[in-house]
């Protein structure tokens, strides 16, 4: 974030959870650390009993008429889970990113963002547009301001020779009528990778924990009345296309205190998705044949700097897979794409 923390996603949903921050000036107030801490709280007692999808990275850049690509470069998972001891209380994390053991000139980049969400009633899906009464984001990304593998790779060679490896966090706290968020820097002389995240974690929210960078604040959000973040809107309007809504719907969120919209451009009905992802030790990692899908076509817009993100969601529409993204892509540019594949269950 240097003006935001987009997500990555990523690299995927992150390129949308995590955008740039913007410089500020004052030191975090006292009252505005409390908010701050009990949003830590959440975010550290979120439930652990979750469901897990696990995924895997194609790169593909376009040559001139054509795409080429790399299977098995990076991947991550999206958890879901409601709390045993509070229902009301409902987990959102997504991690993606690539592996620098496997992917082109090792680049090592990702992006991870925790959603904690608070419902009047007990959570269910589809959520109810005025449901959320309280929310909380944790984004912790491989900081980066290379826009292309070349700057990227020179990026690394720099921190690997100085010893010193660059992350940023992000706290974000919504709540009916007040917004804040927390933006630190990390220097780690520990390059982590997506594989280290659960060691990296407690690292970054101690950092938050402890920080006295100020603090960005909104009251009254204005045109969102809503108490939610990106990854609910985006879980929100998915349970609504599966349920047959039609498109365009949009949804406001509210993240780093700024205020976005969330929209379904289109769907578009997918009756057969064959997919082979061939593994970076050779031979094939996964293959599958999937019917009756549903794809969602999304568009994300700063309501203040007018800044796009779109990505895609193919949804499972039958039994098991009823409302699981299938296949996430996301394309920043004309001649980069990344293509994340669900992996399936590995049987006990």
């Amino acid at each position: 974030m240097i003006s935001a923390f987009r997500f990555p996603i990523l690299l995927l949903l992150l390129s949308v959870v995590l955008s740039l921050f913007l410089p500020q000036l004052a030191k975090t107030t006292d009252a505005d650390r409390v908010p701050i801490v009990e949003a830590l709280g959440w975010v550290r007692s979120a439930p652990r009993d979750v469901t897990e999808f696990d995924y895997v990275m194609t790169a593909r850049v376009r040559l001139l008429f054509f795409w080429v690509g790399k299977d098995d470069v990076g991947g991550g998972y999206i958890r879901m889970g409601v709390s045993k001891t509070d229902p009301r209380q409902e987990l959102l994390q997504v991690l993606f990113g690539s592996d620098p053991a496997k992917a082109p000139r090792a680049i090592n980049r990702w992006g991870a963002g925790t959603e904690v969400v608070w419902h009047k009633d007990p959570a269910i899906h589809p959520a109810k547009t005025d449901d959320v009464t309280a929310s909380a984001f944790f984004g912790f990304m491989k900081s980066s301001k290379g826009k292309s593998i070349s700057e990227m790779q020179e990026e690394l060679r720099k921190e690997k020779n100085g010893g010193e490896h660059q992350f940023t966090g992000i706290l974000s706290r919504v709540e009916s009528g007040r917004a804040i968020s927390l933006v630190v820097p990390l220097a780690s002389s520990e390059d982590y990778n997506l594989h280290q995240y659960a060691e990296a974690e407690p690292i970054m929210l101690e950092k938050l924990g402890t920080s006295d960078s100020p603090a960005r604040t909104l009251d009254s959000p204005p045109g969102c009345p809503r108490a939610g973040e990106f990854l609910g809107a985006v879980l929100q309007l998915d349970d609504a296309a599966i349920e047959g809504v039609k498109a365009p719907q949009s949804l406001c969120y509210v993240y780093d205190a700024q205020v976005d919209v969330l929209t379904l451009e289109r769907l578009e009905p997918v009756r057969k998705l064959d997919v082979k992802v061939n593994s970076s030790k050779g031979g094939t990692l996964t293959q599958n044949s999937y019917d009756e899908l549903l794809q969602a076509d999304f568009v994300s817009a700063n309501q203040t700097t007018g800044r796009r993100v779109n990505f895609t969601i193919v949804l499972g529409t039958q039994g098991a897979l009823r409302g699981v993204p299938v296949q996430i892509r996301y394309q920043p540019n004309f001649w980069f794409q990344v293509v994340l594949n669900l992996l399936p269950k590995t049987p006990l």
